[in-house]
């Protein structure tokens, strides 16, 4: 059967539009199900642009309540359970047999078949705390199978579902929408501000980013209507540039259901005079390349103006594969007084698609994209390749791992007083973490195990002792940083005790923060969960008439130890 020129095309266009995220990679599009019943309104995406990290799957919404039962997107069987205090909180893992694992987040508690193994192994091991791998054959579940209930455990900033899938053999989380898990989405995304960047190796050495300008899109008028005075956008879409090699970078924004909506954009695309010279698939990733958020982003303005902005460009030092397809990884030279014709797309993984044109001409008297060079009155050079150890003075030193930096970098650095020093330039970025030594006096080395490191933003980091004197602390940032000893114990206060079995206590330490606990009954260890700055729990078995001793023990982070004890009288 011969069909139509015209029918052909349109289907050529509409399968593209359908298949943008599902031409590259096959992914198993029946194996899963939904999370929740009923709603799952996603309120952030796969790849979203966090600090410091990339998203590793989506945010869906529960309403602000706690309590929503969670079900296994799939058949397979627990194969990881993690209580924190912090990061995930309490999650779950399941593994499936199609090569996958699903994870699911902040949750607030488990079902009974779950939750014995959980309490065996903490009571086995008597730390609330607690991650364990059940074999196989141990919490096997069923599509559909309530597996936990939702909740705001962990780093959470309120009550919601962090989940993910993850490929079983790497542990790389992969965009869950890629496995035909449909949620609701009909909105494009949005481009807003662009800018332009210059290959300049030089301010890249001294100043850690290559020099970028503002390239507006559209311009303010006022025009007359009648009597009244209204303001329109005019679209900017030429600019003259002077010659040289560039590159954009761009705000963007996607959104689900509504234009309230600030979720991130998965796939990026310019053409210069219709040609592809960039193409960006956020995708996967690998855990080890989280960090590497901030080589992606423009990590200068999210520091200054808290603007995260796609690059439209591999940058220096990436290992990140969202770039297998780009014919130039994004530059492009300006060599000509021709139209350079420019198309930026942004689309979601159900091809919803925007774009944004701009044309440059090239101009000797062109705008020129300059910055300035930082100098410092002691520096050296570091090499992103290798390993680098900066002797400040003999009572400070720094150590740069390879790999830590993205590129070679002019490192400045400064005492300021005491042992209070800043170390580069806080709007640089850094991969891997790095070492600040402290060198100790004889009498301080006493007291290794208690000094702490902090920052000028008050964070604070713990010291090992090295090469029987130097005190190190490894740091994820350039800044200022100083070294204290913390002796300070944490403190404890009871807010209910032995309420129908319940206890509760308020603790904090304002110094390294709270490292662990153990609270007794009558010489017996017995669980209560931790919460940040909050002990609290009901224990299992009523306390019988008389008297009953209780304890409870904190310790900060330095190994600083608190005790509250009480006897308490059960009539």
């Amino acid at each position: 059967m011969k069909y139509p020129l015209l029918y052909i095309i349109l289907a050529l266009i509409l399968n593209a539009n359908n298949t943008f995220a599902e031409d590259k990679k096959p992914y198993p599009k029946n194996d899963f199900g939904l999370p929740f019943d009923g709603s799952n309104e996603i309120i952030g995406t796969y790849c979203e642009l966090r600090p410091n990290h990339f998203h590793g799957g989506l945010d869906i919404r529960t309403g602000g309540v706690i309590g929503r039962p969670v079900l296994s997107v799939g058949d397979g069987y627990v194969s990881r359970i993690n209580i924190s205090t912090i990061g995930y909180g309490k999650a779950i893992y399941i593994t499936h047999p199609n090569g996958y694992t699903s994870v699911y987040a902040h949750l607030s508690e488990f079902p009974a078949s779950i939750q014995w193994f959980i309490t065996k192994n903490q009571y086995l091991h008597q730390q609330y705390e607690i991650e364990i791998f059940p074999e196989a054959d141990v919490v096997k579940v069923k599509r559909g199978e309530v597996i936990a209930y939702s909740g705001n455990s962990g780093a959470s900033q309120g009550p919601h579902l962090h989940f993910e899938i993850r490929e079983t053999k790497s542990e790389a989380p992969v965009n869950p929408l890629l496995f035909g898990i449909k949620m609701e989405d009909d909105i494009a995304p949005s481009i807003f501000d662009v800018f332009l960047y210059k290959r300049d190796t030089l301010e890249k050495l001294y100043n850690g980013h290559f020099p970028s300008i503002s390239l507006p899109t559209s311009s303010v008028q006022i025009i007359k209507k009648g009597k009244k005075k209204k303001k329109i956008f005019v679209p900017i879409g030429k600019h003259s540039i002077a010659f040289g090699t560039y590159a954009f970078g761009a705000t963007m924004r996607d959104y689900a259901t509504s234009m309230g909506d600030n979720n991130g954009v998965n796939y990026v695309q310019l053409y210069l005079n219709d040609q592809l010279i960039y193409d960006c698939r956020l995708e996967q990733f690998m855990f080890s390349q989280m960090r590497m958020h901030n080589n992606y982003i423009d990590f200068k303005r999210m520091k200054q103006a808290g603007t995260k902005m796609h690059k439209l460009f591999k940058d220096n030092g990436s290992t990140l594969e969202f770039w297998n397809e780009s014919p130039t990884n994004g530059w492009f030279t300006i060599d000509d007084t021709i139209a350079y014709n420019f198309r930026i797309v942004a689309k979601d993984v159900y091809g919803h698609s925007t774009e944004k044109k701009i044309t440059l001409y090239g101009s000797p008297n062109g705008r020129n994209v300059i910055s300035y060079i930082q100098h410092s009155k002691s520096a050296s050079l570091c090499y992103a390749n290798k390993d680098n150890l900066i002797a400040v003075n003999q009572d400070f030193k720094i150590g740069i791992p390879k790999n830590a930096l993205y590129s070679d970098y002019h490192l400045g650095y400064q005492k300021n007083y005491g042992i209070n020093y800043t170390i580069g330039n806080t709007l640089v970025p850094l991969d891997k973490k790095i070492d600040l030594h402290f060198r100790l006096s004889n009498e301080m080395v006493k007291y290794a195990n208690k000094f702490t490191v902090f920052s000028a933003d008050g964070r604070s980091y713990g010291t090992e002792l090295r090469n029987q004197n130097w005190a190190v602390a490894s740091v994820k940032e350039f800044g200022t940083y100083h070294i204290i000893l913390d002796t300070i114990k944490p403190n404890i206060t009871p807010v209910a005790i032995n309420r129908n079995g319940y206890f509760s206590f308020q603790v904090s330490d304002g110094t390294s923060g709270i490292k662990d606990f153990d609270f007794y009954i009558n010489g017996q260890w017995v669980l209560l969960e931790y919460d940040i700055g909050f002990i609290h729990g009901r224990i299992p078995n009523q306390l019988i008439s008389g008297k009953h001793s209780i304890e409870l023990i904190v310790r900060d982070n330095r190994l600083n130890e608190k005790k509250f004890t009480k006897i308490i009288t059960v009539p």
